[in-house]
């Protein structure tokens, strides 16, 4: 019995001895496993986490500002080369930058100009999913519900986005929505009227000039003819760059814009018009000669007929731009 009892407290040692040494060798591994996985973890949310809001923060905006340039420059060339205007901005627009198509033709065909090839907001959402698989191994998705063009300025276009997107990985999965609006310069761009109207034989980049208001005068409109600068009137009837597009000819409430247009680069140079852009093209002193001035005189000398001969305006042109009996003349 006392033998039998040795050998029970024996065994029941060495079954502690083996629980005692697994609980020392895998206890600490597990906890140090456990650790790193948690660490893993953490750091690989944190990076996909600053992904999405990247992409809600700054890639989108990018990506918009980017095609909405191309998309503007691309609709300006195909009026140029089609010698249309555009029925309905808001949805050419969209087509554009999305597709690269207009009417469901590669806009890049018709203008001959490698500008949206590749360089849709599709393209770009393409090359962000595959660069964060790539990178983050992650899935993204990208669903655009709306994208549009506007004005609130008269020297700038803005254009919104609006997208659903998600990112899923094998740890979390993110959804959001977003509203990303960008803001583009109009300077620099051809003036789509100026194509239309002349066969593209008559172009007129648009530069902001930088004469203030109250300091017009002959010297200022010779300048002005010289270098087809455009100017913003306060509640003038000018429409917007973009109303330009359609050949809505009215006043923008927030962003009209008018130039003076040259004699010296139309045929014929004398005709019975008001030679300020809008009213020019749209004839809205075809019939009514009596409110027409010849910006010359005879008499004084004055006048730019020297340089712009049968250069005409309206009274009320005559009134902002701050011309003078002096220099001017009724046309009939």
């Amino acid at each position: 019995m006392g033998t039998l009892n040795k050998k029970a407290i024996f065994f029941t040692f060495i079954a502690i001895t083996i629980m005692a040494i697994f609980i020392l060798v895998f206890t600490p591994q597990a906890e140090v496993s456990l650790q790193v996985d948690t660490e893993a973890t953490r750091t690989r949310i944190g990076s996909i986490d600053n992904y999405v809001n990247d992409l809600e923060d700054r890639y989108f905006e990018t990506v918009l500002r980017a095609t909405t340039f191309k998309t503007i420059l691309s609709l300006i060339f195909y009026m140029n080369s089609t010698g249309s205007y555009i029925t309905n901005l808001d949805s050419a627009f969209s087509e554009v930058i999305l597709t690269g198509k207009i009417n469901g033709v590669t806009i890049d065909s018709v203008t001959g100009k490698k500008i949206m090839e590749n360089n849709t907001i599709t393209d770009w959402s393409n090359r962000i999913m595959e660069a964060a698989k790539d990178t983050l191994n992650v899935n993204t998705t990208i669903v655009v519900n709306n994208v549009s063009v506007f004005q609130t300025k008269p020297w700038n276009i803005d254009s919104r986005l609006i997208v659903d997107f998600s990112v899923k990985s094998n740890v979390a999965e993110w959804k959001r929505n977003a509203s990303i609006t960008t803001t583009i310069i109009i300077e620099g761009l051809n003036d789509p009227y100026y194509l239309v109207n002349t066969d593209g034989k008559y172009t007129n980049q648009i530069k902001k000039s930088t004469i203030e208001f109250n300091k017009w005068n002959i010297t200022k409109v010779r300048e002005s003819l010289r270098n087809g600068t455009y100017v913003h009137w306060q509640d003038s009837e000018a429409p917007s760059f973009l109303m330009r597009f359609t050949n809505t000819i009215k006043n923008s409430s927030c962003c009209g814009i008018e130039s003076l247009v040259d004699p010296n680069k139309i045929s014929p140079s004398d005709q019975r018009e008001s030679y300020v852009d809008y009213m020019f093209w749209s004839h809205k002193f075809a019939n009514n000669c009596a409110e027409l001035y010849n910006i010359t005189n005879p008499s004084t000398g004055g006048g730019l007929w020297d340089e712009f001969k049968y250069f005409k305006l309206d009274i009320n042109s005559t009134l902002s731009y701050n011309i003078t009996a002096q220099d001017a003349v009724r046309t009939c």
